[in-house]
């Protein structure tokens, strides 16, 4: 009852107090005696270590699917304790790497414990995609003093748990951010709905498009443009949703909420690359994860972070899929005779494709051949604006998404602009259009 209580008295804060349990959407750590617990700025757990666990809820069954598993220190692409499918099996499960079926277990300093409540078997999603197989994630994070006050978490993944100290609340620079007025108040995403979308972790564990059913849906009813953090359409439109939001004129204090959801998704994302992973290209399910993380590098000030963001240092889908026609490209067969091919005329022409540099015999001059060309360029229209209005180009350092998304494909879908988050689509949102209308064009 009490770590019920410290959730709501230590949603800012990071001071210590005892507790022999801690709680967080709908996942409960028990120790087995009282030790200094708190809060990050975030709002997720830490706990000084060493720390004994004796219970995990909801409980583990260790077989089957829907295992509702425990690891600590997540690596992307390695064997994993969280979910057994008997299905795909990627990344491998392993019953030793799942705490939860090894309680008591001592968790040492220097560890994020990541644990997944997984969907009911009776889930019925809309859209086979949607079906992913945890209802809720969360993560406790166990340390060897109290983190300062306004601290951010440590990314989830790796050994890494360092508390730096420009990963503070206090730290955050809100004039790297522009202040720029809505031409349109009604075109606006609800800023309430976009902290709703961006506050909890999301969970990365491979690098191709398995990773999208490692994502937490937390609703079993999706109505109404529930924001959900699933497929890549989604995740794209949630982060550069929120970032382009975050350029508009509202006051510091208003960002302030959706500005911390964004740099610890950012710092995640940034502890993800550092420990292997690869947001490899494929269709619509792996954009979305560079806005955060450079969101973060900016705002937070920090250089190695926004290293990660340039094109020769991470692989982001957004890189992947974006490259200017070469000859070569001209000169290729493609790999079936339904593909229309690029001709001379197409040289240098910035373009997109589904699939990475090895799948460019893939790839088809025909604008309209893939419905995915828009499922991934409409939240990227949002991307480039936000990224340029920032001054990033050159830090993105990646000049095709950039010619791609301003000479052929806004141009070409602007007029087709036609929905507000949280409604989804495929052509640029009008918030985008708007802004992209007053402070880019031209």
């Amino acid at each position: 009852m009490f770590a019920r209580v410290a959730t709501v008295f230590l949603a800012f804060q990071s001071l210590a107090l005892a507790a022999t349990s801690v709680s967080q959407y709908g996942i409960t750590w028990t120790f087995s005696q009282d030790r200094p617990v708190g809060q990050f700025v975030n709002g997720d757990w830490w706990v000084v270590g060493p720390v004994t666990i004796t219970n995990i809820s909801p409980k583990s069954n260790g077989t089957g699917d829907y295992t509702n598993g425990t690891m600590i220190n997540i690596m992307p692409g390695q064997a994993q304790g969280l979910y057994y499918d008997s299905g795909t099996k990627q990344p491998p499960y392993s019953t030793a790497k799942n705490i939860s079926l090894h309680l008591p277990y001592v968790v040492p300093p220097g560890s994020s414990v990541y644990t997944g409540a997984n969907n009911p078997d009776t889930w019925t999603p809309g859209a086979t995609m949607e079906k992913t197989w945890f209802k809720e994630t969360a993560v406790l994070t166990v340390l060897d003093a109290a983190p300062p006050a306004g601290s951010f978490r440590p990314p989830y993944a790796g050994t890494d748990k360092r508390i730096r100290a420009n990963w503070n609340v206090n730290s955050m620079n809100y004039n790297v951010l522009r202040r720029l007025a809505p031409p349109v108040a009604a075109h606006v995403p609800n800023r309430a709905w976009l902290e709703e979308a961006t506050k909890r972790p999301l969970l990365e564990m491979h690098l191709n498009y398995i990773n999208s059913q490692w994502k937490a849906s937390w609703a079993e009813n999706k109505s109404g443009g529930y924001p959900r953090r699933t497929y890549g359409r989604e995740v794209s439109h949630i982060s550069s949703g929120a970032g382009l939001y975050l350029q508009t004129n509202v006051s510091n204090a208003t960002k302030e909420r959706l500005l911390i959801n964004m740099c610890q998704w950012g710092i995640d994302v940034y502890g993800l690359l550092e420990n292997g992973m690869q947001w490899q290209p494929n269709g619509g399910h792996q954009h979305g994860r560079l806005m955060p993380l450079y969101i973060a590098a900016k705002v937070l000030g920090d250089n190695q972070m926004l290293a990660r963001c340039n094109a020769s240092k991470s692989i982001f889908q957004e890189f992947a899929q974006h490259w200017f026609v070469t000859q070569t490209d001209i000169n290729t067969p493609r790999s079936n005779s339904s593909i229309k091919p690029f001709n001379q005329s197409h040289l240098d022409m910035p373009e997109w494709n589904s699939g990475g540099p090895s799948e460019r015999n893939q790839a088809s001059s025909d604008w309209n051949a893939t419905g995915y060309r828009f499922i991934n360029g409409a939240p990227n229209v949002n991307l480039v604006a936000t990224i340029m209005l920032m001054g990033g180009r050159a830090e993105i350092g990646h000049e095709p998404i950039f010619r791609y998304i301003t000479d052929r494909y806004y141009p070409t879908t602007r007029g087709g602009a036609a929905h507000v988050l949280p409604s989804y689509g495929d052509n640029p949102t009008l918030f985008a259009r708007d802004m992209w209308d007053a402070y880019i064009a031209g």
